[in-house]
């Protein structure tokens, strides 16, 4: 029996509705009242960074409109299995276990009943429920595409899908993030995202996860944000092993997060990175123009917009430029905040020291903490107040690589 669609015609002043600043479940990164990608190949952390951010949000510790609000937080996700992966994972984040609910579905037919995951839109009346019962303000769905029943590479499928979910989250005040992966190869970062371009069209923000190899840090770069200005901008963390005891008396190995605050490296940067063996002339050849360039300024910095443009000048392109930046070696090139607000300065350092945007001093052999701005809390949530020293690129930094608690870290 097929059900006859009825559509009726409704027009609204735009008087009678009020108008209202935008809310943000996490600062100028993830809004409230919409839903939020996270994209990247396997293996890059989306997964365990949104759990990260849950276990923030069950504290009331999440920098946004939400802080100091402990609230609860949905999760679709059948890849991994909840008892082996998902429920260590986020003792090791910190997550409050009753403030985290698993969503699904359960369907009878002919007497057989089975659980499956929801479907949209179909089971979008479910996920009302499931928000109404529990209170929660944040739902993740990894991976998205697994919720969507039509054809993920046409537009109307998509949309016909993400729409009722996207007026769910606008309807009931939360944060919804799909995790999603990228497409094989390099090319433009904006169009990684697996199936049609009605996911990037359908979410407000996008956000974009790589693994830096020459650093091993994961790069998180805001690809689209509708609302906020934090477009281009990106962010870094490491994904470090923890022990944690299992209700079975034993032990195993999770991934977790350590925020490390910006970072002007790009997602586009390291899928479109040269590779060792490409080019090494073009590389000597940057990177002497890059020393010279410094060299010849009197503070032996510069605006890094500034060196990319006179880059740009002399015949290398950006990925040239800051191949090379990472590359140089005696002297190295440090990248850093000239202050709160500003932009990216590059900056001779000899014999290893570079001074921080506040008169910090990094040497070779310090610590994490000497490159990243202290916390009074070892759980704080990321924040823009916390991380503006410089993050040195430097492969001594990173805890593990790849993740040795085995299966997808995504």
């Amino acid at each position: 029996m097929t059900t006859e669609e009825v559509r009726r015609l409704q027009l609204t002043p735009a008087s009678k509705i009020p108008s209202r600043r935008q809310r943000w479940l996490w600062a100028n990164r993830i809004p409230l009242g919409t839903a939020t990608v996270f994209a990247g190949r396997g293996g890059e952390g989306k997964s365990t960074f949104a759990l990260y951010l849950a276990a923030q949000l069950n504290r009331g510790e999440l920098v946004g409109d939400l802080t100091g609000v402990k609230a609860d937080v949905l999760i679709v996700s059948h890849e991994d299995d909840w008892a082996t992966v998902m429920n260590p994972r986020l003792l090791g984040t910190g997550a409050d276990l009753d403030a985290v609910h698993r969503l699904a579905v359960e369907t009878t037919i002919d007497e057989i009943t089975a659980e499956t995951i929801p479907a949209l839109p179909l089971d979008i009346t479910l996920i009302r429920e499931a928000v109404h019962a529990t209170g929660a303000r944040l739902l993740i769905i990894d991976p998205i595409t697994s919720t969507i029943g039509g054809d993920l590479y046409k537009v109307a499928d998509v949309r016909r899908a993400l729409d009722p979910l996207t007026s769910l989250a606008q309807e009931l005040d939360i944060a919804v993030i799909g995790i999603m992966h990228f497409n094989k190869g390099g090319g433009n970062a904006s169009d990684k995202l697996s199936g049609s371009h009605g996911f990037r069209d359908a979410v407000r923000s996008v956000l974009l996860f790589a693994t830096d190899e020459e650093t091993g840090q994961r790069v998180v770069t805001v690809d689209k944000s509708n609302y906020s200005q934090e477009r281009g901008a990106s962010f870094a963390f490491n994904l470090v092993s923890m022990t944690v005891s299992t209700d079975d008396g034993a032990e195993t190995q999770v991934g977790s997060v350590q925020f490390l605050g910006d970072t002007d490296v790009t997602v586009s940067d390291i899928i479109n990175r040269t590779t060792d063996a490409d080019a090494p002339d073009d590389r000597n050849a940057a990177q002497a123009f890059l020393l010279d360039y410094l060299r010849g300024r009197v503070e032996k910095e510069a605006a890094a917009a500034d060196v990319l443009k006179a880059g740009r000048a002399a015949g290398f392109s950006d990925t040239d430029l800051k191949n090379a930046r990472r590359r140089c070696r005696d002297p190295r090139i440090e990248s850093q905040k000239s202050g709160f607000g500003s932009g990216w300065v590059w900056a001779i350092s000899y014999e290893g020291v570079t001074e921080g945007v506040q008169g910090a001093t990094s040497h070779e052999g310090d610590t994490l903490d000497t490159f990243v701005t202290p916390s009074t809390n070892s759980d704080d949530p990321p924040s823009y107040s916390d991380h503006r020293l410089a993050i040195l690129e430097r492969a001594d930094l990173v805890d593990i690589s790849p993740a040795p608690w085995g299966g997808d870290a995504a």
